[in-house]
């Protein structure tokens, strides 16, 4: 869990620096950028199949799992799983605390991200990795969207 004191005692770099922005990309950085998503799609695929040996169940009931205990839409991990969606940071993060995953199964997961890996130096990233293998979901969310102000909660869906 962090505190108010550690998050105002630290300084945290802005998510981006405007003036290193460049939309040029080469051919060769674009096929290393589609290896990444693939070899990421791949490797939460892996971790889902784990998850079912682990648990001795199907597909289905292991979303259902993962929804409760990620607390985001099963679709969108299914979305990254088929290279259709990009993983963001907070589908990430809430999948590497709702599933209970280490630092070291975290780390392998931001690596391949286009962001990169994890860093203390962003506000984000240092809330989740205070509180990797120690908060549960909802801490997270808690302290995540008091401290960056970004609204991460599942919201309800409609019911047809």
């Amino acid at each position: 869990m962090v505190t108010e004191q550690e998050i105002k005692s630290r300084k945290f770099k802005c998510d981006f620096e405007k003036e290193k922005l460049s939309y040029q990309v080469s051919s060769k950085e674009m096929e290393i950028f589609y290896e990444k998503k693939t070899k990421l799609a791949k490797t939460l695929d892996d971790f889902v199949h784990k998850l079912e040996k682990d648990f001795n169940c199907n597909r289905n009931k292991i979303a259902d799992k993962i929804e409760d205990n990620c607390q985001q839409s099963w679709d969108t991990y299914k979305k990254i799983i088929n290279g259709r969606g990009k993983a963001t940071r907070v589908a990430l993060y809430k999948f590497c605390i709702g599933m209970n995953l280490s630092r070291k199964e975290a780390d392998t997961l931001f690596n391949l991200t286009e962001e990169g890996r994890l860093t203390d130096d962003n506000i984000g990233d240092y809330i989740f990795i205070r509180a990797l293998g120690q908060d549960s979901i909802f801490d997270f969310i808690y302290e995540f969207e008091k401290y960056t102000g970004k609204s991460i909660a599942l919201r309800d869906r409609p019911t047809k």
